[in-house]
């Protein structure tokens, strides 16, 4: 074979090749619909990021909200457990708890429809990721026919114009045309590198949606065992003040039902006013007789009160103005079990200044003790089944002083508990823990 032949051979060869990577065949003119916008899959990306980022806030908020009322939980459940508990403050608590319980179930369920929302697209993006590829695929296969159809029909028709070309420039000039790229195969190539590059896009906010969603769903199934746990605390507490305001109730009733037989008779009605009236006399005399015994102890009390009863008991009657009384001096305790005569404590250090029945000249057969623990400051412990103290002795707080009882002008089995500081009764609950 000489030279010459050899290098047409090799030009020939060298053209077609160049002809199955560019030309399309005349006739082919198909486009697909949906061409692909790799902008459309970064907007896509950083919106799924948003939607993440926003799950996330929206949990660390859940959660601090049920870490707060984690805490109200505690303190009221170890409020119950304690004595002297104010109910009506314990069951105001709990109904507000109660509404935030409610409130985080509900924001909760929120969030759990949105994280349904938030898997819903990550759905669709795995839809579009399907499509993309099919189209993907579709524009790959067609380039390829493209490219095979041009390579078989270029093994002739190229070596038909070298044969039939007068001179070498118009053979260059006519292979130059076969050899342009049309602008069918052009935009064709130009998708597949878009499709490419959308496909890895969407594939990696796939990838990154499904790892955070799977953490957020965890998170979202701890919060609502927490829920249910609190729930369960809530409802403890709930059936504990229930057993506490039963006691309550029931003491209430009791007095409240020997209050109106006593009202039921209006002479003994009048009775009662005038021996109050001679207490209140009695009262102002007994304190000017206790100020001399008083001034032999220290000028101030630096100890501390603890509840003169202890064990299973509840406040019966608080304060000042009562359903009961126009001024209650002092708060009533009574124990619920047993139901009467329960020992009594002192609540403080200090001295027996009083004891037996310090009020029967003026008609208050009732029992009672007086302890000073400073020239300013004593205790009353009034109604007592009897006193197991005498006058001069010296107590520590939780000593036994006496036994519950109903002595005196009393409408139950409870225990009278006065607190005095310079000649005034003072609210007990502000020396009490």
């Amino acid at each position: 074979m000489s030279f010459v032949r050899r290098r047409r051979r090799a030009a020939v060869l060298g053209a077609a090749v160049m002809m199955a990577l560019v030309v399309m065949p005349r006739g082919s003119t198909t486009v697909l619909a949906g061409d692909p916008d790799v902008n459309g899959a970064l907007a896509q990306q950083q919106d799924m990021e948003q939607q993440l980022a926003q799950q996330r806030t929206t949990l660390a908020s859940l959660v601090e909200t049920q870490s707060s009322l984690g805490s109200d939980l505690a303190q009221i459940s170890g409020d119950l457990a304690a004595v002297g508990i104010a109910i009506d403050d314990a069951e105001t608590r709990l109904q507000a708890m109660a509404l935030e319980l409610q409130d985080a179930r509900a924001q909760l369920g929120v969030y759990r429809a949105q994280l349904t929302n938030l898997a819903a697209n990550l759905g669709k993006i795995e839809a579009d990721i399907g499509v993309s590829t099919a189209n993907l695929n579709a524009r790959e296969t067609l380039l390829q026919d493209h490219l095979r159809a041009a390579y078989r029909e270029s093994q002739v028709s190229m070596l038909e114009v070298i044969l039939s070309s007068q001179s070498f420039s118009q053979t260059a000039a006519v292979l130059g045309d076969m050899l342009t790229l049309s602008d069918g195969d052009r935009q064709l190539a130009d998708e597949i590198r878009n499709a490419r590059a959308q496909l890895q896009i969407r594939q990696a906010t796939l990838r990154q949606g499904r790892t955070t969603l799977a953490g957020l769903e965890q998170a979202v199934a701890t919060r609502t065992a927490t829920l249910a746990d609190q729930q369960r605390e809530l409802d403890a507490a709930q059936q504990a003040l229930t057993e506490k305001k039963a006691k309550l109730e029931k003491l209430q009733a009791e007095e409240e039902a020997q209050l109106v037989a006593a009202q039921a008779d209006a002479d003994a009605y009048r009775q009662k006013i005038a021996d109050q009236e001679a207490a209140l006399t009695g009262q102002a005399e007994l304190i000017a007789s206790l100020k001399q015994e008083a001034d032999k102890l220290d000028v101030a009390y630096h100890g501390r009160f603890a509840w003169p009863l202890i064990g299973d008991f509840v406040v019966t009657q608080e304060f000042g103005h009562t359903s009961f009384e126009s001024f209650h001096s002092g708060i009533d305790l009574a124990y619920t079990s047993p139901i009467c005569g329960g020992p009594i404590y002192a609540a403080a250090d200090g001295v027996v200044l009083a004891d037996g029945r310090p009020n029967a000249q003026y008609g208050d057969t009732g029992i009672g003790v007086i302890i000073g623990h400073s020239q300013r400051l004593q205790t009353w412990y009034w109604h007592l089944s009897r006193e197991v103290v005498s006058v001069g002795q010296t107590v520590r707080a939780g000593d036994i002083i006496g036994y519950e009882g109903a002595t005196g002008w009393a409408t139950g089995c409870h225990l009278h508990f006065q607190v005095m500081f310079d000649d005034q009764p003072i609210n007990p609950r502000l020396y009490l823990p």
